[in-house]
Order: structure tokens, then sequence, then C-alpha cells
């Protein structure tokens, strides 16, 4: 590849990391406003710091992309710790999205664990009142037209 397509790519990747974290900004601000609870406010907060920080990584790493192209000038020594600082960031890029995708799973998996208690607190709450409406001593007229 020759320097204007690193260039390019370089490009690309930091207005993607640009735009990332202003979209991170605004989700956060509007979660902000509106979370329902002190546990999705914890939630959104992490989701935002862990989101803005994978987007700062890639923001970085895409001058180191293109820089990269004319390290093989360098001592080895200066290339290895160039390329070995790269790939730290890149694993810890991952380390983040596969953080996220697990905080992720396990805050809808909450939710979804507190709504079906909910739903088995009112089935029961329904059986109850249907319950003592069938056993309750209505005058036989009134059994009647049911």
């Amino acid at each position: 590849m020759n320097e204007w397509s690193w260039a390019i790519i370089s490009s690309f990747l930091l207005v993607c990391a640009t735009f990332l974290m202003i979209s991170h900004s605004r989700t956060w601000r509007a979660a902000h406003r509106s979370a329902s609870s002190e546990l999705e406010l914890d939630y959104r907060r992490r989701q935002f710091r862990r989101r803005m920080q994978s987007s700062a990584m890639l923001a970085i790493l895409s001058p180191i992309l293109f820089f990269g192209q004319w390290i093989d000038r360098l001592p080895p020594l200066i290339q290895t710790l160039f390329w070995g600082g790269a790939m730290l960031l890149v694993i810890w890029l991952a380390m983040l999205a596969v953080a996220d995708i697990i905080a992720t799973k396990n805050y809808f998996e909450r939710i979804r664990r507190n709504c079906l208690i909910e739903q088995a607190k009112l089935e029961a709450k329904m059986r109850s009142i249907h319950d003592r409406l069938e056993n309750s001593d209505l005058p036989d007229d009134a059994n009647d037209s049911n």
C-alpha cells in the first residue's frame, strides 16, 4: 500500500472514532436525563466509560497505523516497542468490547428476570382474586346470570 492509502485508512478510522465519541456523549446525556432507576443509571455510566475508552483507543490507533509504515527504518528494538504498544492497545480494545457484551447481557438478563418475577406475582394475585370470586357466596340468581 502506498502512503495515500494509509493516510485514507487512518483518516477514516479517526473520523469514525470521533463520530462514535460524539454519539456516545449524546447517548449518555439522554440516558442521564431519562434513567428510570439507580441501577440503570449505573449501567449507563459504566457503558459510557467503556465505549468512550474504546473509541479513544481507536482514535489513538489511527495515527499509529499511519506512522507505522515508516517504522521499518528504525532500529529493531524501537520497532518491537512500537508494534508491541499497538498490539496492547488492540488487545485492550478487544477486552473492552468483550466486557461491554457481557455487561449488556447481564443487565438485560437482570431486567428480564425481574419482569418474570413481577409477572409471576401478578399471576398469583390474579389467581387468588379469581379463586375468591369463584368461592364467594353469591346468590343463585347471580351465578345463573354468568
